[in-house]
This record gives C-alpha cells, sequence and structure tokens, in this order.
C-alpha cells in the first residue's frame, strides 16, 4: 500500500517548509504528495518549487476551488485503486511523528477503511479526536475524526459529489473536515481511531486573516451537512 498526502494551500509560504520536512522524516518512504496551490497571494507556489522532489509534486490552479474540492477532485485520480491511501494535511499544517505512514499502513493493511490518529493544537496540546462506537451514525455523532483524516480512496466511488455541495448545488468553501469525512464514514465498513499524536494543527493560522467570518462560514456547513445526513 501506497499513502498519498494531498495538500491543499493557500498563503502558506511560511508552513511549508515545515510540512515537507515532517513528510521528508518519515521511517518509511510509502509515501507520496500532492501539494495544490489555491490561487494564493504570497510566494506560496515559489516555496512549492523549491520543496518539490520526486515523491512531491505540485499544481497551481486556474479558479478558486478551496479545500474541499481541491481534495475530492483530487482523490477521485485514484478511486479506482484498493493500494492507495488518502491521507489530507492542510498547508499550514505538519505531522509530527516520523512514524506516521508506518502506523497508517499498518492499520490498513488489518482491515481499517478509514483511518485517523490523534493531533497536537499549536496553542495548548489539545486532542478533540476519539473512538466512534461501531455502528453508530457518523452524522449523529458528536465530531471525533479530526486531524489526521485517512481514507482508502475507493470509497469515493461509493460517495456522490453532491455530498460535498450545498443547498445551491456549490462546493462547500468551509467547514469541509465533516463534509469530507462523514460521508466517507458511513460508506465504510471498518473505521479505526490511533491514539497516538500524528498531526501537528497550527490554529493560528496565518492563512485565515478572519477568523470570525470563517467559523461562522463553518457552522453553518456543519449544520447543513449533519441535518440532511447521507445523499445516495
Amino acid at each position: 500500500m501506497n499513502v498519498v498526502f494531498i495538500v491543499p494551500c493557500f498563503n502558506a509560504e511560511d508552513n511549508l517548509s515545515e510540512l515537507l520536512n515532517s513528510l521528508y522524516s518519515q521511517g518509511d518512504d510509502r509515501w507520496s504528495a500532492i501539494l495544490i496551490d489555491d490561487l494564493s497571494n504570497d510566494n506560496t507556489i515559489e516555496k512549492m518549487k523549491e520543496l518539490s522532489s520526486d515523491k512531491v509534486s505540485f499544481f497551481k490552479n486556474e479558479e478558486k476551488k478551496f479545500a474541499l474540492r481541491n481534495i475530492v477532485e483530487t482523490s477521485r485520480l485514484f478511486q479506482d485503486r484498493d493500494d492507495v491511501i488518502i491521507a489530507v494535511i492542510d498547508g499550514d499544517d505538519s505531522l509530527c511523528n516520523d512514524d506516521t505512514v508506518s502506523i497508517l499502513i499498518r492499520e490498513y493493511e488489518s482491515g481499517s477503511d478509514v483511518v485517523w490518529t490523534g493531533h497536537r493544537w499549536d496553542i495548548n496540546d489539545m486532542n478533540i479526536s476519539r473512538e466512534i462506537p461501531d455502528k453508530v451514525d457518523p452524522y449523529g455523532y458528536p465530531w471525533c475524526s479530526s486531524h489526521l483524516r485517512t481514507f482508502k480512496s475507493t470509497l469515493l466511488s461509493k460517495i456522490s459529489d453532491e455530498n460535498f455541495k450545498n443547498l445551491s448545488g456549490e462546493w462547500f468553501t468551509r467547514g469541509y473536515d465533516q463534509a469530507l469525512m462523514l460521508p466517507v464514514l458511513f460508506v465504510c465498513e471498518k473505521r479505526r481511531y490511533v491514539d497516538e499524536i500524528c498531526y501537528r494543527y497550527n490554529i493560528n493560522s496565518v492563512s485565515i486573516k478572519d477568523r470570525s467570518w470563517e467559523e461562522m462560514d463553518q457552522i453553518s456547513t456543519i449544520n447543513i451537512v449533519r441535518s440532511r445526513g447521507f445523499l445516495e
């Protein structure tokens, strides 16, 4: 199996070195990464070029897509590959465990379809991830599957894009973590939480200047996704 890290980026030039170094320091080399610049207005794309390698590719969008659409459209390139694990890292975050790739592959080789791990907030080391009981509908259960979010790429073949769009048929622009993971958790057969800290979440992100607006829009996304449930 191979882990494909998908990294949507917007104004992430100050964080990319730490992010890429956390990938290059992995003890298991069964990984690759795809970085996507979503019309940044800083030097993100130049930093991507500087840090890229044979394991790291990068793309620059011609239109604004926001994180969720970037993640889904890129992941769908692999949805017919049963040997690919999709793992999402935000462009201003990083891994904090050099065994992350080994941990993920171990869990997927044991039969898991979705795996998430513990994480650490930059401001207080908080971790809000935990297990979800078997056979519980994830749409009606408290949010537990925060960073690091990973899933078998083949699960996307069971999910229509309508699950990732608002009531007007437009892609969600904020609150993408639940919009992405709730349908993935719904269609999977075996989900697994790993109680090891693998992800550093920089809540004081430099890419979002107006957090009050971002948080309000995020709440709207969560309410829509949870109230309507999975869309066939």
